[in-house]
């Protein structure tokens, strides 16, 4: 999935985090923690770690 579109479905599960991509390429993601990862992978990871029901979130979004 291109990365673009992936940071877009994010935005919609997660809307108390602030998912965002800098000038320099990093991902930056601020809510309950505030980090710069370099990779959207990382910022999964962290969304992951972060949220326990991350998992079933993104399952009912893309469930309809």
């Amino acid at each position: 999935m291109n990365e673009e579109v992936l940071l877009l479905f994010l935005q919609r599960i997660f809307p108390e985090w602030s998912i965002t991509r800098g000038d320099d390429g990093g991902w930056r993601v601020s809510g309950h923690v505030r980090v710069s990862v370099a990779s959207i992978d990382g910022a999964l990871d962290l969304l992951a770690v972060a949220e326990p029901e991350a998992e079933e979130r993104v399952r009912r979004f893309f469930s309809g």
